[in-house]
């Protein structure tokens, strides 16, 4: 397996645990960005830094462009951007956290499903390059 096949392993194996969980215990996401509100700038950077953590590891190891590859890249570029506002912009990371309830906790379903259904396909892909 080479370097950008492992970060693909890595990106499917992350989003598909965190995918799925959001989807089957939506609840905990809603208490963990809750929990992340209730203190403001440091929940803010907690949030940030663990989409910048997982968006760098991405992008510098698998900055590929073309189809469907590109998807994996783009999900880590995204990271990387949201990681970047909230940590130039806080209040729009403090905002975002803010418009988590129980009420919207259905929307963490549907990118849970997203989210898997992408861990899925990742997987498949490294399963018709002979990785398993």
């Amino acid at each position: 397996m080479n370097s950008t096949q492992s970060i693909e392993l890595f990106t499917a194996i992350n989003i598909g645990i965190v995918g799925l969980s959001h989807f089957l215990q939506p609840k905990i996401w809603i208490d963990f960005f809750v929990f992340l509100y209730k203190y403001k700038n440091v929940g803010n950077v907690i949030n940030a830094l663990i989409a910048l953590g997982m968006g760098s590891l991405i992008v510098s190891f698998h900055f590929i462009w073309d189809w469907p590859k590109v998807l994996i890249t783009l999900y880590g570029v995204l990271q990387i951007i949201k990681a970047f506002v909230y940590l130039m912009v806080p209040s729009l990371g403090i905002a975002s956290l803010a418009k988590v309830t129980v009420k919207t906790g259905y929307k963490f379903r549907w990118a849970g499903l997203l989210m898997f259904l992408m861990s899925l396909l990742i997987l498949y892909g490294l399963w018709i390059e002979g990785v398993f």
